[in-house]
C-alpha cells in the first residue's frame, strides 16, 4: 500500500495529496513528457491543476499526469546510470556529469538533486498521490468504475516501479520526509507495492498489468536474493510482454533525451559510448565495444563532434528517433531472472538454454555453456544481460547485485569507487528523520 494511505485515514491522504498536490502538479506538469502507452491508449499527458481533479475524477488526465512525470524522469535515469557503470561516459563539460562518470559523487551535486533525485521523487509522488485521488473518486457520481479501477493499479504499478529505481540507484532514499532506508528496505519496499498493484490490475482485469508486476515482483526478489521466489514470479510472467516508456516528437520536450544526447537531435552529442582512447575517463571502453560493433548497435563517428571535441564520438544505435519508446518490463527480461535463478541454484544447462535461445532468436549468435561456477559464469550472465537491456537504467543493479557476490564488474581507472547514488544534500537539510 502506498505512503500516503498508509501513515493516514483515506480521507486524511486525500485531502493531503491535493493540498501537496498543487506542488508536486505543477513541478511534474513542467517535466512531464508526453506519449502513449500500450496499457492506455490516452493522448500525450497536458498540465493538471488542481481545479481539474476537484470534480469527476478526470481519470485519464490523472493517470496521463502520473505517466508523464515518469516518462520525463526515466530518459534521464538511463542517462545518469550509464555514466555511473560503464555503458557510457561524458562527452561534454558539465563537472556535475564528470563526478558520476569518475564514480565520485559529492551529496551536492547539483544533477543529482535535479535530473536524478527531485524527477524520481516527483514520479513517485504523483504515482501515489493519483491513488488516492482515485481511490477518492470511488462511487462518485459519473465516474466509469472500469476506467478507475484501471487508473489505480498503473499508478500503483508506477509507484512501486519508481521505488525500485530508487533503490537500485541511491544508496539511501526518503519518501515524504520519511526515514532514510537503505537499498535493501527500499526494495522490500518496492515488493510490497508490486504486489498491491498486482492485486489492483487483478481487480480492474488487467492481465498485461498483471504480467508486469510479477516481473517486478520478480525482479526485487532477484535483488533481496530471493531467488527461488524470483524465479516462481518470474514463471508467471508471458514471453511476449512489452512494456515501454513512451516519447513522442510533438516538442523538444517530448523528445528522448537519450536519442537527443547520444544521438546529436537538436542537441549537441553530451553521452557517449568509452572507446578506451581517453585518459580523462581512465581509459575507460565498454567492455563488450567489439561485439556490440559488429551487431550494429554502436557505431563509431569521427564526422561529429562531442560538445567536449576532445571526447571521440560513439553512438549507440538503438535509439535512433526521438520518439523511440524504452522498454521498462518485459518478457525477455522475466527469461533472464528465470535463467539466473537456474544458475545460482546449481542448474548450469538448464540457464544456458533459455539464454542461448535469447541469443539465437534475437541476435543470431552460438550457444554458449555455463561452468557451474559463479565466479565465472556471472560475468558471462552480465553479458547476456547487458545485450538484452542495454541503455534502460539496468545496469546498476547487475553491478552492484554481482558485486555482492564477488564479482566486481565497474570501470575502473576512475577517481573514485562510487557504485550508488550518495543522497543529495537538500534532503539531508531538510529531512529531519533522516
Amino acid at each position: 500500500m502506498n505512503t500516503l494511505l498508509r501513515t493516514q485515514s483515506p480521507a486524511g491522504a486525500v485531502r493531503r495529496a491535493r493540498r501537496l498536490g498543487r506542488l508536486a502538479l505543477a513541478v511534474a506538469a513542467s517535466l512531464a513528457a508526453a506519449g502513449c502507452s500500450d496499457i492506455l491508449k490516452v493522448p500525450d499527458p497536458v498540465n493538471l491543476t488542481p481545479d481539474d481533479l476537484a470534480g469527476g475524477a478526470p481519470i485519464a488526465l490523472t493517470v496521463n499526469g502520473v505517466r508523464g512525470a515518469f516518462q520525463s524522469m526515466f530518459d534521464y535515469y538511463v542517462l545518469h546510470t550509464a555514466l555511473l557503470t560503464d555503458e557510457m561516459v561524458t562527452a561534454g563539460t558539465f563537472p556535475y556529469r564528470a563526478e558520476m562518470d569518475a564514480r565520485q559523487i559529492a551529496s551536492n551535486n547539483d544533477g543529482l538533486r535535479d535530473d536524478l533525485y527531485v524527477p524520481l521523487s516527483t514520479a513517485r509522488f504523483m504515482a501515489d498521490t493519483a491513488v488516492a485521488i482515485l481511490t477518492d473518486a470511488k462511487g462518485r457520481e459519473g465516474v466509469d468504475e472500469n476506467e478507475r479501477l484501471a487508473g489505480v493499479a498503473l499508478a500503483k504499478y508506477y509507484g512501486a516501479y519508481t521505488r525500485t529505481l530508487l533503490a537500485e540507484a541511491f544508496c539511501k532514499s526518503a519518501i515524504n520526509g520519511g526515514k532514510g532506508l537503505t537499498s535493501d528496505e527500499r526494495m522490500q519496499d518496492a515488493l510490497t507495492a508490486y504486489q498491491d498493484a498486482g492485486a489492483a490490475a487483478q481487480e480492474a482485469g488487467d492481465a498485461e498489468l498483471v504480467a508486469a508486476s510479477k516481473l517486478g515482483e520478480a525482479r526485487a526478489d532477484l535483488w533481496l536474493r530471493d531467488f527461488d521466489g524470483a524465479a516462481a514470479a518470474a514463471a508467471q510472467v508471458p514471453a511476449d510482454l512489452s512494456v515501454a516508456s513512451y516519447y513522442s516528437t510533438g516538442s523538444v520536450a517530448q523528445k528522448s533525451k537519450v536519442v537527443r544526447y547520444t544521438y546529436g537531435i537538436d542537441e549537441v552529442i553530451r553521452w557517449t559510448i568509452g572507446d578506451g582512447s581517453l585518459a580523462s575517463t581512465g581509459h575507460e571502453k565498454w567492455p563488450y565495444f567489439d561485439e556490440w560493433e559488429q551487431l550494429g548497435l554502436l557505431e563509431r563517428r569521427p564526422d561529429l563532434q562531442s560538445f567536449n571535441p576532445a571526447v571521440p564520438v560513439v553512438v549507440q544505435k538503438k535509439y535512433v528517433d526521438a520518439a523511440a519508446p524504452i522498454v521498462i518490463a518485459s518478457g525477455t527480461e522475466a527469461q533472464l531472472i528465470t535463467a539466473e535463478a537456474k544458475l545460482r541454484g546449481g542448474d548450469a544447462s538448464g540457464a544456458a538454454a533459455i539464454v542461448n535461445q535469447l541469443r539465437q532468436d534475437h541476435w543470431g549468435l552460438p550457444a554458449i555453456s555455463f561452468t557451474g561456477d559463479l565466479a565465472q559464469d556471472l560475468p558471462v550472465m552480465a553479458r547476456e544481460r547487458a545485450r538484452e537491456m542495454w541503455l534502460t537504467g539496468a545496469r546498476i543493479a547487475t553491478l552492484r547485485r554481482y558485486l555482492a557476490d564477488g564479482v566486481d564488474l565497474w570501470p575502473g581507472g576512475k577517481l573514485g569507487t562510487d557504485t550508488c547514488f550518495p543522497v543529495p544534500q537538500r534532503e539531508l537539510d531538510t529531512n529531519p528523520n533522516f
